[in-house]
């Protein structure tokens, strides 16, 4: 099902969309349909020149993005730290043959440091969507070895962002802990948020990966693979916050 799910989100993702709006094209010219294939060529074109753009790219980034504004204080006035997992890769370095992708990578180390700062315990989620080794479990592995750290829980289960919340209230919740620090990727907090406090939980956020400002000149028109994987994730983001809103 997981699987089944994520094709039908990049069918309607650059650049699959783009592949089939050309698909169409053909098949209308095929049958005669010159003004119809004509539009789809088009507009295949079209999207995948303005969703490769950085311009085009970080205005989606941005406007999918939750900044937090909370401080060191704030964080301190929670009860746990939860960090969330997003994906592991196979290894080339001696000291595993997976490690954490860069990605939640990024989210443990922020959430080392917070858990330096304010002492508060650590959960760590993350299942194994591949049958590879669970996120959290590699995640903790790492935590130990480089930031010489333990979290005090480990959630082995969840595979997308909705288990996360829904484990992670499983252990905490009947310990009494309902505030909480969700660390995660700035564009993927906003819809992180919700699926926690869909939960019941107060949610602080604590966002990595922000974007870097861009000069608008003329390179910000070019098209730039790096441009449209942001798009691509951006694009996603907003799928998955508004399925969750609307239909749960």
């Amino acid at each position: 099902m997981l699987v089944f799910t994520k094709f039908l989100t990049a069918i309607v993702l650059p650049p699959f969309n783009s592949l089939i709006l050309w698909l169409l094209s053909w098949i209308f010219r095929g049958l005669n349909y010159r003004k119809l294939s004509r539009v789809c060529a088009v507009l295949g074109f079209g999207l995948l020149y303005l969703f490769s753009t950085p311009i085009v790219s970080q205005k989606l980034v941005q406007a999918v993005s939750l900044t937090p504004n909370f401080t060191l204080a704030d964080y301190r006035q929670a009860q746990a730290i939860v960090v969330l997992g997003g994906g592991v890769r196979e290894s080339l370095e001696l000291f595993d043959r997976y490690a954490v992708a860069p990605t939640p990578l990024e989210r443990l180390r922020y959430g080392a440091f917070l858990h330096q700062q304010t002492n508060l315990p650590l959960l760590l989620t993350g299942g194994s969507p591949e049958d590879r080794v669970p996120e959290a479990e590699l995640m903790a592995k790492e935590l130990k070895m480089f930031f010489n750290l333990s979290p005090q829980w480990v959630e082995n289960c969840s595979n997308t962002t909705k288990e996360n919340a829904i484990y992670s209230a499983e252990i905490l919740q009947p310990l009494g802990i309902k505030k909480i620090v969700v660390v995660t990727n700035q564009w993927h907090l906003k819809r992180a948020k919700m699926l926690f406090e869909q939960q019941g939980f107060e949610v602080l956020g604590a966002a990595v990966g922000s974007q870097t400002a861009l000069e608008f000149g003329g390179l910000a028109f070019i098209p730039q693979a790096l441009a449209l994987q942001n798009s691509s994730t951006a694009l996603k983001e907003w799928l998955g916050y508004w399925k969750e809103r609307l239909l749960g």
